[in-house]
C-alpha cells in the first residue's frame, strides 16, 4: 500500500499565520513570500505533536526529507532502511554491491576537504548506479503491455534517493551547480512519472483525453489541474482521480522542487 506519512513542524506564530493567509507559499519543506519568491523559513524543527499557532503538520514521502541543506547522513540511512523494507515487501532486493555503493556515498557526505579524485570517483559510482536504474525505470514506464501496472515505481523511488544523495555530496564539496543538475533530471523524471500514472490509471476516453491534454503542460500548470481533479465530489468526481502512485510522486516533487529554491539561493 502506498501512503505518505505526517510529520510535524516548528512554526513561529506569524510565519504559520501569512502561511495561512496565502502570503506565504510552501513548497516542500520551503516557505517563501509568494510576490516575491524570498524565502523566509525552512521547515526544520520535527515535533511529536501539534502545539496551536506555533506548528504545521504536512505530508511527506519517507524517500526525502524536508530541506536539502539540513538533510543529514543518519536521515538517509533511514530513508534507505526504510526503502529497503518497502521493497523487500515487494520482493524486490537492491543488489548488495549496489548498496555499497549508496553506502559508501551516504558515508562520504560530510567528509570535510575531500579531494578531487575522491570527489570524483564517489559521484561517478553513483552516476553509472543511477544510470543503469533509470534503464530499469524506463522500460517499466514505457511497458504497454501492462497499462494499470506501475512497477516502475519502486525504480523512481530509489532513483530518487540517489539523485538527493548525490546532490548533497555535491554541495558539501562547493558544487551547486552539479548539485542542480542532479535534483533538476530527478525533478523532470519525476514529473514524467506523475503524468504517466495518471494516464495509466484512465478507464475512459474523457479521462484519457483530459489527461494527455494537461500532460503536455509545464509541471506547475499541471499540479494546478490536478488539483481541480481533486477538488471534484469524491461520490462523483469530473474525471478519474490520480492513482496513490501518482500523489506520491507528486509529494516528492514538491520536496525536490524546494530543493532547487534552496540551491538557487546558495542556503
Amino acid at each position: 500500500m502506498v501512503t505518505l506519512s505526517k510529520s510535524i513542524f516548528a512554526m513561529p506564530p506569524q510565519i504559520r499565520q501569512k502561511l495561512f493567509s496565502g502570503d506565504y507559499e510552501r513548497l516542500g519543506g520551503i516557505v517563501r513570500e509568494k510576490a516575491t519568491g524570498r524565502i523566509t523559513y525552512l521547515l526544520v524543527d520535527k515535533l511529536n505533536e501539534e502545539k496551536d499557532g506555533a506548528s504545521v503538520s504536512i505530508s511527506m514521502p519517507e524517500i526525502v526529507d524536508s530541506t536539502l541543506k539540513y538533510l543529514t547522513s543518519g536521515l538517509i540511512r533511514k530513508q534507505l532502511e526504510h526503502l529497503e523494507r518497502e521493497l523487500n515487501a515487494q520482493n524486490i532486493q537492491i543488489k548488495p554491491e549496489d548498496l555499497d555503493v549508496i553506502t559508501r556515498a551516504i558515508d562520504s557526505i560530510h567528509i570535510k576537504n575531500m579531494s578531487e579524485d575522491d570527489f570524483g570517483q564517489v559521484i561517478g559510482s553513483i552516476q553509472k548506479l543511477y544510470t543503469r536504474y533509470h534503464e530499469v525505470f524506463s522500460k517499466y514506464l514505457k511497458d504497454l503491455d501492462r497499462p494499470r501496472n506501475y512497477q516502475s515505481f519502486p525504480f523512481i523511488k530509489i532513483l530518487i534517493l540517489i539523485a538527493v544523495i548525490a546532490a548533497k555530496i555535491c554541495v558539501q564539496s562547493g558544487g551547486f551547480t552539479q548539485a542542480r543538475e542532479w535534483i533538476d533530471k530527478i525533478y523532470e523524471d519525476t514529473i514524467k512519472a506523475v503524468k504517466a500514472y495518471c494516464l495509466q490509471n484512465s478507464k475512459t476516453d474523457k479521462d484519457m483525453a483530459h489527461f494527455t491534454r494537461i500532460a503536455g503542460y509545464p509541471a506547475g500548470i499541471f499540479f494546478d489541474e490536478l488539483k481541480e481533479v481533486l477538488a471534484s465530489p469524491a461520490s462523483k468526481p469530473k474525471y478519474k482521480f490520480p492513482p496513490m502512485e501518482a500523489i506520491y510522486l507528486w509529494n516528492c516533487a514538491e520536496y525536490l522542487e524546494g530543493y532547487l529554491i534552496e540551491l538557487d539561493s546558495r542556503y
